[in-house]
């Protein structure tokens, strides 16, 4: 078993989660969150960091997954400039991670992240195809295709879009 951490980055909370996992089954060992408003990208990542860095005092982590609402371009490792994010553009958070603990880091659009793991570990275990909805601060989806996550050409596909109508709405 892979011990992994999680960072979820979300409009509204963050959290950091520790889990075991294996090819058939993760197992959640610690749980944290903290709201995200009135702080920047980097009061952010520098929390994250301090987490992760009680958990490595600890015990060895083998990866860590980020998971942010888009845009953002998972290859190249930036969260590009979500809307319900204001002021993280163009923000480096693979590399800020992977200089930092020297372990494979990746970022996911958030809703990608949730599709696949539904698909390998949840409630779409077994199918070939499904779609994962999310509905938080923005709305999106994850689509997987063949047994294939399905981010399109530039990580935006199942974006479905959401417009504030209301400063509060």
């Amino acid at each position: 078993m892979k011990t992994s951490i999680g960072l979820d980055i979300g409009g509204t909370k963050c959290a950091v989660c520790v889990g075991e996992c294996g090819d058939d089954a993760v197992k959640i060992l610690s749980r944290e969150e903290f709201p995200t408003a009135s702080t920047t990208w980097r009061q952010v990542l520098d929390r994250f960091a301090a987490s992760i860095e009680k958990i490595v005092a600890v015990r060895r982590i083998d990866n860590i997954g980020i998971s942010c609402g888009g845009p953002l371009d998972s290859k190249a490792g930036v969260i590009l400039s979500p809307p319900n994010l204001p002021g993280w553009d163009d923000v480096p958070v693979v590399r800020f991670f992977e200089e930092r603990f020297k372990v494979p880091v990746h970022v996911q659009n958030d809703a990608n992240a949730c599709a696949y793991a539904e698909w390998k570990f949840g409630a779409g275990r077994g199918t070939k195809n499904m779609v994962f909805m999310t509905f938080g601060t923005g709305l999106g989806a994850g689509i997987v295709i063949d047994g294939k996550l399905y981010s399109g050409t530039n990580d935006n596909a199942g974006e479905i879009g959401h417009i504030r109508l209301a400063p509060t709405g």
